[in-house]
Formats: structure tokens, sequence, C-alpha cells
């Protein structure tokens, strides 16, 4: 079954796809393309019959060109017809009655039709054949033979007199022999050489006719290439020319309002960073503040304190310097030694226990110092240990030891928390620039970012106003459009070639030369793979070379018939026109006899024929009964009572039996049952055109178009239970055309697997 027809360039129909199911109905108004899908369907069914010189693919390729194509898909194993058979017994048209079979091969029971529709009598023709064969009457075949063989009798003698007559004539004429026999060796080697150059003319034409359709085979390739390539190339015609320029710019512009965005998103960053650097930094500082100011709080009070302390009424105070009085000590000792040592006797002695003594007293006077103080150090330290223990609750830095250094430590709090407070204001200072500086860059980013977008979105769109998604798939579409055009220019070269070499000017006379040269060796059985052209001119230049040979050896015989000629014309004056009356007697003879044979055969002729046409009316009444029975039986599924008689194959003298229960001449009734009883007589014979030798029905199909067009509604419902009936029966696909939309419900009632295909 046909499930999809593929239609490439037919018609009106371009890359255009049909689905079809086993009962497929066909709709369309008028000029829908209906006619187009039926002769797509002809076209693709009988491809095997396919000649363009015959009408039906005249009148095909006129219509829809040589480079047509339409491609069927099936369901099961794909079948086919020839054209006359399909259009026959497969395709019933509106308004058709032909009952004839195809040319005798599809019916095996109407296998006469054609013969029997010229109205001739087969018994009638077989018995005036036998006569004829029989007759001796005056100028029958028979006397003609008689006459002929007699007159072959009467001149034979005389003949071989004079044949006698002739040889002793030239049996003493030496140099005539000697001539004659020179002249025969020259015309045997001449004929042996025409011989051999008639073989190799022979295998030169057949190596000739095949590179002629290897030559038309590459011709209608290339057209058909052509055909395609420009096709291809007015697909990509938008890629002639390549537009990268444009583009990469588009994408440098992109590049560089990417690059500006990244640099806008970096500042932001950065500033976002040192904003956030600030921030931290304030709040360090504002940490540090609560505690700055306890120290400064408590520098206050402890300076307090260390004032009043320090402002008490001064007295004397004693103070030993215990560094002095040690070395003037140690002095005064050293300085006793050495005299002591020096002198080494009792004065010496005493001298130096004097210096001792006196050293001792110098060191005491000398290390006591009196100053005026209002507190003793020990009361000092005892107060600035207090100091110090009160500093170190909100200090971890320790108060120094000395009273004076402690004013600067309890000032250096209040000098701190100054320089914070300042630095503080900075920071805020700097945030606030920070904060102004971070909204500039935010907006600059932002705008920075929509101009990449925008200069992203329009290289986009270039790519797809131009049916891309990349550069890649651009160049390679304009690496293809270059590539079809060099082949384009390439092939239209090749068909130039083509043109000239068959003196076409245009490429569609060109086509059809080619398919004209191509049916012609066809139908010789020409094999294309036989084609070589080295050869072929190999063959040419041996065949010019013998040709030059027998020319040579021909020009060598001509002086020797010659001279043979003068030496018979001497032998002729002796002979005195006996050769002249040999020569009419031998072609009397010949003539008689060559006549004798053709009426021989003639006579054969006449007895064969007899025995065919005596078959033929043998056969022909119970083909005629057979029909008449199958038909009626068909049509009582639908017509009770039904009744049909066949006197002929000629639809106008069928007969039915009509309401009145009258056999009538179908030609006698109306439009309606006329095409009713024909649609019978139709699935009755393609039924039968796909039976084997057991009677098995292989597969096939129906094609209708606008088959009811004559049917009132009660025939048009005959019809569809026809049609259901028969492709129960067979289970072939039914295929109907129609502009009918009442149609595809009709059938529905029937119960039929209906498929509608709308054309528009």
């Amino acid at each position: 079954m046909i499930t999809r027809l593929d239609l490439e360039e037919y018609g009106k129909f371009s890359r255009h796809a049909l689905e079809f199911g086993p009962f497929t109905v066909v709709l369309g108004p008028n000029e829908a393309g209906k006619t187009t899908v039926f002769d797509a369907l002809f076209d693709a069914l009988c491809a095997g019959s396919r000649h363009e010189s015959h009408p039906a693919w005249k009148n095909l390729a006129g219509r829809y060109g040589a480079l047509r194509k339409a491609v069927l898909t099936w369901q099961g194993e794909p079948f086919s017809f020839t054209d006359e058979e399909f259009l026959e017994l497969f395709a019933i048209r509106a308004g058709e009655a032909s009952v004839h079979a195809v040319k005798g091969k599809s019916w095996k029971a109407v296998a006469e039709a054609r013969l029997l529709n010229s109205g001739l009598n087969p018994a009638g023709l077989a018995s005036a054949l036998a006569g004829k064969a029989k007759t001796e009457k005056g100028g029958s075949v028979r006397a003609q033979i008689a006459e002929l063989k007699k007159l072959i009798a009467e001149r034979g003698p005389a003949l071989d007199e004079l044949r006698r007559q002739r040889d002793a004539i030239f049996s003493g004429e030496a140099e005539t022999a000697r001539l004659d026999a020179e002249l025969k060796e020259k015309n045997a080697a001449a004929e042996a050489r025409k011989a051999e150059l008639r073989a190799l003319n022979s295998k030169i034409e057949v190596l000739a006719d095949a590179c002629r359709m290897a030559a038309a085979l590459e011709g209608i390739k290339a057209l058909r290439t052509l055909a395609e390539t420009e096709a291809a190339l007015e697909a990509l015609k938008n890629y002639g020319r390549s537009e990268l320029p444009a583009y990469r710019a588009l994408v440098s512009t992109q590049a560089e309002r990417d690059r500006a965005a990244a640099s806008a998103e970096a500042a932001l960053g950065e500033r976002r960073a040192s904003g956030a650097a600030a921030r931290a930094a304030a709040g360090q500082l504002a940490e540090r503040d609560p505690g700055l100011r306890r120290q400064v709080e408590k520098a206050a009070e402890l300076s307090a304190k260390l004032s009043a302390f320090s402002s008490a009424p001064q007295k004397v105070v004693l103070t030993v310097l215990k560094p002095m009085r040690y070395g003037v000590w140690g002095c005064a000792a050293a300085l006793a030694l050495f005299v002591a040592l020096s002198a080494g006797n009792l004065p010496g002695y005493i001298a130096a226990l004097a210096i001792a003594a006196a050293g001792a007293w110098v060191g005491l006077k000398l290390s006591v110092k009196q100053t005026l103080a209002g507190h003793t150090p020990e009361e000092t330290k005892a107060f600035l240990d207090v100091l110090a223990a009160e500093w170190a609750l909100v200090s971890e830095t320790p108060l120094p030891a000395a009273a004076e250094e402690v004013y600067a430590a309890l000032a250096q709090p209040a000098a701190d928390h100054a320089a914070l407070t300042e630095a503080y204001n900075d920071k805020a200072a700097e945030i606030a620039d920070a904060e102004a500086a971070l909204a500039v860059l935010a907006q600059s980013a932002e705008e920075a970012k929509r101009a990449a977008a925008e200069a992203a979105q329009t290289a986009g769109n270039w790519l797809k106003d131009r049916g891309c998604a990349a550069e890649e798939e651009y160049q390679a579409k304009v690496t293809e459009h270059e590539k079809l055009a060099a082949r384009a220019a390439d092939l239209r070269e090749r068909v130039k070639i083509f043109m000239n070499r068959h003196s076409c000017s245009t490429p569609e006379a060109l086509k059809d030369r080619l398919y004209t040269e191509r049916e012609a060796l066809d139908r010789k059985g020409v094999d294309h793979a036989q084609s070589d052209e080295p050869e072929l001119e190999r063959l040419k230049q041996r065949a010019a070379g013998l040709g030059k040979a027998a020319h040579a050896l021909e020009a060598e015989a001509a002086p020797i018939d010659g001279r043979l000629g003068n030496a018979r014309a001497r032998a002729e004056a002796k002979l005195e026109g006996l050769p002249a009356r040999i020569n009419q007697l031998e072609t009397d003879t010949a003539g008689a006899g060559t006549k004798i044979t053709e009426l021989e055969l003639q006579l054969q002729a006449y007895t064969l024929a007899a025995e065919v046409f005596n078959r033929l009316a043998e056969k022909s009444t119970v083909a005629f009964e057979l029909l008449a029975k199958e038909v009626a039986a068909t049509l009582g599924a639908v017509l009770p009572g039904a009744e049909a008689r066949f006197d002929s194959f000629d639809a106008a003298e069928a007969r039915l039996k009509d309401a009145g229960g009258k056999l009538r001449r179908i030609k006698h009734l109306s439009s309606g049952l006329q095409d009713l009883f024909m649609l019978a007589a139709r699935l009755l014979m393609a039924r039968k055109a796909r039976q084997d030798a057991e009677g098995k029905t292989g597969p096939g199909l129906l094609v209708l178009d606008e088959p009811f067009y004559t049917l009132d509604p009660e025939r048009e419902r005959a019809a569809l239970k026809l049609l259901s009936a028969f492709q129960a029966e067979t289970g072939w696909q039914i295929i109907l055309f129609t502009k009918d939309e009442k149609l595809a419900k009709a059938a529905l009632a029937y119960a039929l697997q209906v498929k509608i295909v709308e054309l528009k």
C-alpha cells in the first residue's frame, strides 16, 4: 500500500508530501492540483515503462518538465504497472467505458479483445484463409507456383548447353584464366580486409553508441545537477557576498564596551573596597573612642589628684646619693692602699689611715643632698603607686615611675582622643566622598553594562537576520555559496560544451535532445557501461588503416580487371553474345525460384492464420459468456436481479436487463446505469489482470478520477457498495479524486477506512 507521495518540483507542488490510507479521498476544487497528483501517481507507478516519445509521457514532459520527480513510500512489498496497463485497467476516469485488455497481455480470457473490437469475424477469416491456401484456380498462389516450376524446367537444358559452349571458348584463353585468378586473389584479399573492416565497424558502432549513451547520461546528469545547484544557490543568495567585516566591527564594538563595562565594574569594586576599608577604620576609631574617653576622664581625675598632692607645703628632705658616696669611698680606699704599699713603713701606714678617714668623712658629707619637697620619696612613691593602680583600671599602658613623667603620661590620652576625633572626622569625610564617588561609578558601570548588552544584541540580531546562530555558521554558508557558485559555473561550462556539441541554443533544447537520444539508444539495448573513448579512438584508427589497405588492394585490382575485361571482350567477340543470353536465363531462373519461395511462405502463412482464427472463434464465445456471468454477479450485490450479456468486447454492444426485465443494450440505458455497469466490468477486469495461474489475486490498487459525476445519490451509494465489497475481497488500496465534499462522508457509511487529503 502506498503510504506517502513526495512531490519535488512537480507542477504547482514543490517539496510537498501527501499521506495515503487504504481508502483515500483526494478532495479539492478545480485547479487545486488533483490532476497533478493523478499524473504523479502514474509517473511513479509506471516509471519502468517510461518512454519520452510515447504520447502519455510526452504530455507529462510538456506539462511538468523532464526534471520532475515523484517518490512513493510503501507499506509492504511495492509493485508497478506498465503505462497502458495502468491507464486502461487500474485508472478509472470520468466517462470512460473501455473494456479492452492491454495488448492481450493482462487478462487471458480477453486476450483477443483488440482484434474482436475491430469488427472482424474470426471464424469467417479462418475459412477464407484456408480456402486461399487450398485453391488451384487461375491466379491463385498454387497456380502461380505451378507455372513458375514449369518455366524453370523448360529453361534448364538450354541454360546448361549455353554454359558448356561458354566454358569451351574460355578454356582456350590462358591469359584470361591467369588474369581471372590474379583478380580473384586481389579481390579475395580486399574482401578479407573489408570483412575485417565491417566486423571492426560493428564493434565501433557498439562502442560509439555506448559512448553516446554515456555522454547523454552525463549531459542529463549535468543538467539535473546544475538545476539542483542553482536551486541551492537561490536558497543561499543572501550569502553571495561576505559581510563579515561589518559583523566583526560590531563584535569589536561589543568587545570594547565589554572591556569598558569590566573596567567600570573593577573601578566600582575598588571604590567599594576603599569605602569598606574607610568604614572599617572609622568603626575601629569609634570602638576606641569610649576607652579613650574613660582614659581622658581618669587622666583628668588623676592629674587633679597629682596636682593636689604636689601643692602640699615644702620641707627639707635629705636625700642620700649612694653612687656618689660609694664612689668617694672607693677612691679614698684606693689612695690609702696605694700610699701604704708605696711607703711600706709606719708613717706611710699612718698617712694611709688618715687618707681613709678623710675619704670616709668627705663621702658622707658629699652624698647627702638637702632639698625642699612636699613629700618624701617614700610618700611620693606610695602616692604614685596608688595612681598607677587606678590608671591600670582604664589603660593597659603603665604610668611612669617619675612624677614629672606622670603629668606627661596623663596628658597623652587627651592628645590621643583629639587625634582620634580628628582621624574619625577625616574618615567620615572620606566615607562621604567615597559614597558620592561610588554612586557616580555605579551609574557609569550600569551604563557601560547596558551599552555592552546593546552591542551584544546588535551583533546577535545581525546574525539572526541572516538566519545564523554564530559567526562560524555564517562563514560556513558564505563558503558553501562560494563552492556552489564555482560548481555552478563549472556545470554551466560543461552544459555549454554539450550545447555546442549537439547544436542546441538553450538548455531546454539540449535536455530534449539528450532524452531523445537516450531513449533511442535504450531501444537499441545500448549499455553505457561499455563506454571507452580511448578504445573507440584506437579502433577508429585501426579501421582507417584497414580502409586504406582495402582501397590499395582495390586500386591494384582495377588495372587487372581492365585487362581481364579486354580479354573477355575479345572472347565475347568470338562468343557472339553467348554470355548475355546465359546471364538472362540465369536471372530469369533465379527470379522464378525466389518467387516460388515467397509464394510457398504465403501458403504457410494462410494455413497458420486460419488455425489462429479458428482458435479465436472457439475461445471468444466462452470468454463472452464468462465475462457476462461475472459482471452480472458483481452487479447483483447492488442491483438485485441484474443480468448481463456480451456478444463482443465493444462496450456499446453489451446488454443489461432493465427495470422491466428486458435485456437492452448499454448504449440505450441511462448514463448513470452505463457507468455503474462499466464500473463493475472494470473492477472485474482489474482483479483478473492481477490473478496468477492458480487464480490467486495479487496486490494492486485502483485510482478513480471523478467516476461518479453522472450518478444519482442511489447509484452513487451502489457504486460505493461495489468498491467496499471489492476492497474487502481483494484488500487493494483505492485512491479517489473528487471535488464533492459529500462523497467522503458517504464512503464512511460503508465502514471504509477513509482518509481525506484536502488540496487548496
